[in-house]
């Protein structure tokens, strides 16, 4: 490591720390890579705990050379996104928050997407409700009709029939006519709602005057359906009618919430609140920095001035980046004073409710999680606490297209990091043989340390589905003991590997229900992905 150190070079990029298992535990961007990276293992006193806990876990070291500071904090950005380092402050999703995608076609559509991508396309967002995206997206579609299809058909499909797609594919609509929807599009989702709706009174005016009835009463619903939505949620807080974006924090712990508020012509057009974890000696300055590159990275959609509660941290850096996101110049301001300051206490006070409702939330769930993985262990007089559980599951249909499944459970909640899927490879065409197969493989993995073992491994079956696991461990190699039972649903009954006498559980216990989250879980995601592999076959044919 420090030989790696001292070879680095004094140029600016990003560092990226990873562990011993080569998992990547933390990404950083520097000016200097060489003084940066040094400046970790000076051993200075008054190091921070986060720092001390991350030198402890370092095993390797990589870099990345970039051009200047700014392209080094776009390439961390990007780097956090994808790896999600547990020692970086990260936004709290599972999947990605939510965008609104409009593509770079002839004929754009409008999309929801989980990502962003350099396709050229213009993506609003991220939302922190996957619903509420959806939503909008309905809405929209609906009020200006634009194209479903991904591919332009040669003929009108079953959308423009149903009279919502324009049909663009059969030339029913204008290009011109097109851009206008999606320049109305546009403008709703950068909050300019009232533009648009003025700019369709005026076409409704002039339909009216040239007796196209029709067309004005197709533009006076839309006018209708977008005052609905207007009128429910713009308030007027700043008379110079320019675009801002207010941003404020609330923290407990090792959680933050941080509360964005839209204002758009001086309305206040929306607002949007997002999670985060963090360490607990991070600032405030550090925290908005981080929610500020997560957040806008991606987006065009940063306003000419974003009012912060805390200046972040390289506050020079941080405008320097969202300008060059956005394509013009954007400032930073922490208002200490007047109606500015105003907006940035009830964006904080908003963030602090959040957050309120969200470690009461945690803190009932973690209590509940207790409780059930208690009880399970009791049940089944485990001799230590149940905490990682593994559920097994096979899908098919006749025979054909089998797959098996695994979820990991880590105290009593899904751990997507530890779901698998198997393609069962072996010629048996029933259950049996494909649940010995996905086992041997599973635990082999387990013997070789690329699987962490569980605790209890749950199947969905009978005594036979437990006797094929058994086949399966034996076959694996695996020689540790191992808590499994397979789980009856109709009945209760579990038959425990190695044990005569079955348990049968009650349907109202609460060692019941966590058997019976971990067996729904794992038929959901088996039935899933056979039904991906089947439609992937029948394209092949």
């Amino acid at each position: 490591m420090k030989e790696k150190v001292r070879a680095l070079p004094a140029k600016p990029g990003v560092y990226i720390y990873r562990d011993a298992a080569g998992r990547v535990i933390y990404v950083g961007k520097a000016k200097s890579l060489k003084h940066r990276v040094r400046s970790y293992f000076t051993g200075q006193p008054g190091e921070s705990p986060k720092t001390g806990r991350l030198l402890r876990e370092i095993g390797d070291l990589d870099f990345m050379i970039t051009a200047n500071e700014v392209e080094a904090l776009l390439l961390e950005s990007t780097l956090i996104k994808k790896h999600k380092p547990r020692f970086n402050i990260m936004l709290r999703d599972d999947k990605g928050y939510p965008y609104l995608k409009l593509t770079d076609e002839e004929f754009p559509r409008l999309e929801f997407s989980r990502r962003t991508a350099g396709d050229g396309a213009r993506y609003f967002g991220p939302y922190s409700s996957a619903a509420g995206v959806r939503g909008t997206l309905r809405f929209l579609r609906r009020v200006f009709p634009i194209r479903y299809c991904s591919e332009m058909k040669k003929k009108p499909c079953m959308y423009h029939h149903i009279e919502k797609c324009p049909g663009p594919c059969s030339g029913n609509v204008s290009k011109e006519e097109y851009a206008e929807n999606i320049r109305s599009i546009t403008l709703f989702l950068e909050g300019r709602a009232n533009e648009v709706v003025r700019g369709l009174r005026e076409e409704m005016k002039k339909a009216s005057a040239e007796m196209s009835f029709e067309k004005a009463a197709m533009l006076r619903d839309r006018v209708a359906a977008l005052e609905s939505v207007v009128n429910a949620k713009q308030t007027a807080v700043l008379g110079d009618g320019a675009d801002r974006d207010v941003v404020a924090l609330a923290r407990d712990g090792e959680t933050a919430c941080v509360e964005i508020a839209f204002v758009r012509g001086g309305l206040l057009t929306g607002h949007d609140s997002f999670l985060m974890d963090i360490q607990e000696d991070r600032t405030d300055g550090a925290v908005t920095a981080a929610f500020l590159k997560l957040y806008y990275d991606g987006s065009e959609a940063a306003p000419g001035e974003i009012i912060v509660c805390a200046m972040p941290d390289e506050a020079d850096l941080i405008a320097e980046f969202l300008s060059s996101r956005a394509g013009r110049k954007v400032k930073l301001h922490e208002p200490r004073r007047g109606v500015k300051r105003k907006l940035v206490e009830t964006a904080r006070e908003n963030a602090r409710q959040r957050l309120e409702d969200e470690v009461r939330r945690a803190r009932a769930s973690r209590e509940e999680r207790r409780r059930l993985t208690t009880a399970l262990t009791n049940r089944l007089r485990a001799r230590k606490l149940i905490r990682r559980i593994v559920g097994f599951d096979i899908s098919t249909i006749q025979g054909t297209n089998t797959v098996g499944a695994a979820v990991t459970f880590q105290d009593a909640a899904p751990d997507k990091d530890g779901y698998r899927k198997f393609i069962i490879k072996g010629t048996g065409r029933d259950d049996f043989s494909s649940m010995r197969e996905m086992t041997a493989r599973y635990f082999r993995r387990v013997k070789d340390g690329a699987e962490p073992a569980p605790d209890l491994v749950i199947v969905d079956g009978g005594l036979g589905q437990v006797s094929a696991l058994a086949g399966g461990l034996a076959d694996s190699g695996y020689r540790e003991p191992v808590t499994a039972i397979g789980y009856a649903k109709k009945s209760g009954v579990s038959h425990v590997l190695g044990e005569s006498t079955p348990i049968v559980f009650s349907p109202d216990e609460e060692a019941a229900r966590l058997v019976q989250m971990v067996i729904a879980e794992t038929h959901r995601f088996a039935v899933t992905f056979h039904r991906k592999k089947r439609g992937e076959k029948m394209l092949e044919e």
